[in-house]
């Protein structure tokens, strides 16, 4: 899980704006407040107008049924009308919701407007918030703290809750009327069991259509399943994902901004972690088959998990230690994350976020941790240097595996002799400096074998 606000790696929330006259931004502000004030009253306004419009709808399509029918009795089926009466419901109950959507979205956006301009003049509330919730547009201090939908139980959805109930009533009485006039329909279906189930299906369609249409920037219908089954097996998942992606890819911004060139970097990620991370979608089957073979003692046990669960593990899973259900999850979400981002975004985001080492969060804090210092065009040895931390979750110097891991890179023309050589000085400086932990046989076994004289 990434750190908070004030870790050092992620210190910068905005770019750095420059102002000639500050009074242009301040009008700017002042307009933006004055839109969500007027958005809010809308919202407000239109709640109680659709309240009213719904329950007189309602009630005259559910009062007029008997009257329609005996008019155009001999024309058209008494069934008929029925049917034409709940289409008007439902077109009016989706219009309607539609219509409160949108509000809701103009609200949310003119409400990260606000606080987005308020940072940018440098006013703040702080992290500690004892009278402004930091979840209302009034005291939060990062927009995505103001969130499309807040809840089922929130002023977003009363708007739904007017419309859905209402018009759930209509359904279920307007149903019951078509039993009553088609009964020989009914013979071989209990007209109880198709009422109740047919006005369950419209109100659960409403539940849908309109917590759908309120998905934020990248959400999914998949990815609110998963958080639904996260809850259901007791593994907490980051409760705003807006928020950490966007966190994800600003320690990105943060590696570009400093010049870093991470070409190297995610050679040696795909060439150690996942090898056939451009040929998959999230899961290597392959991988998986062998983890499992290697749970059961067939095989030598070896990590399945995809450069892409990593990603997931490291951004929105709360507890590690619950190894089998965070497995279950990271498999999950995977086809979420690469339906949303690009393999070359995933990699950015990988390189700049995971953990390098303990309390080390993205690239940038890895080379201050390992060399006090920023390698702007890093080496073939220090990208195999650092992807190789990644994987190492105990600080140790782990011989064996990064000898064959860095002969492997040499068979495969990524790295020579002298590269070899100076990953090798990489490890005895930093075991020196007791940012890894070995002992002196380790160290002499390793130098034995990529630098020997």
């Amino acid at each position: 899980m990434i750190e908070e606000d004030y870790k050092k790696g992620w210190r910068q929330h905005f770019p750095t704006y420059h102002f000639d006259d500050r009074d242009i931004a301040l009008e700017e502000y002042k307009v933006a407040a004055k839109n969500l004030e007027s958005e809010e009253r809308v919202f407000l306004n239109a709640s109680n107008v659709s309240l009213v419009s719904t329950a007189a709808l309602g009630s005259l399509l559910v009062g007029s049924s008997d009257r329609l029918a005996s008019v155009f009795e001999g024309i058209i089926p008494a069934y008929i009308i029925s049917i034409v009466l709940i289409s008007i419901i439902f077109g009016f109950a989706f219009v309607t919701l539609k219509y409160f959507v949108d509000r809701q979205r103009s609200i949310v956006f003119s409400g990260r407007k606000v606080i987005i301009l308020r940072r940018m003049l440098g006013l703040s509330y702080g992290r500690v918030q004892l009278l402004l919730p930091n979840w209302r547009v009034e005291g939060a201090d990062q927009p995505l703290a103001v969130r499309l939908f807040p809840g089922w139980f929130t002023y977003v959805a009363y708007p739904f809750w007017i419309v859905s109930i209402i018009s759930t009533s209509v359904v279920f009485f307007l149903s019951a009327y078509i039993v009553k006039q088609n009964p020989g329909f009914f013979e071989e279906i209990s007209p109880v069991l198709f009422i109740v189930c047919f006005t369950l299906v419209w109100f659960f369609s409403t539940v849908f259509v309109y917590r759908v249409s309120l998905l934020d920037i990248h959400e999914t219908s998949r990815l609110l399943f998963y958080r639904m089954v996260a809850k259901l097996i007791r593994l907490p998942l980051v409760e705003n994902f807006e928020y950490i992606i966007y966190r994800a890819k600003l320690s990105f911004y943060e590696t570009d901004r400093l010049g870093i060139n991470t070409t190297k970097l995610k050679e040696f990620l795909v060439f150690i972690e996942d090898k056939r991370f451009y040929a998959h979608r999230g899961i290597d089957y392959r991988a998986v088959l062998r983890g499992v073979l290697g749970i059961v003692k067939i095989k030598n046990r070896s990590g399945g998990s995809t450069i892409v669960q990593q990603l997931i593990r490291t951004l929105f899973v709360l507890d590690l230690k619950k190894k089998y259900r965070r497995k279950f999850l990271e498999l999950s979400l995977a086809p979420w994350v690469t339906s949303i981002f690009s393999k070359n975004t995933i990699l950015d985001m990988y390189i700049s976020a995971v953990r390098f080492e303990k309390g080390c969060f993205g690239v940038v804090e890895a080379m201050e941790y390992f060399w006090s210092k920023v390698e702007k065009n890093p080496t073939n040895a220090q990208a195999f240097f650092l992807i190789e931390r990644v994987s190492n979750v105990r600080s140790r110097l782990l011989v064996r595996k990064i000898i064959e891991t860095a002969r492997s890179a040499q068979r495969n023309s990524l790295m020579d002799e002298e590269d070899l050589k100076e990953l090798f000085f990489l490890y005895y400086q930093a075991v020196k400096r007791n940012k890894i932990l070995a002992s002196n046989d380790q160290v002499e076994n390793l130098r034995s074998s990529l630098a020997p004289f």
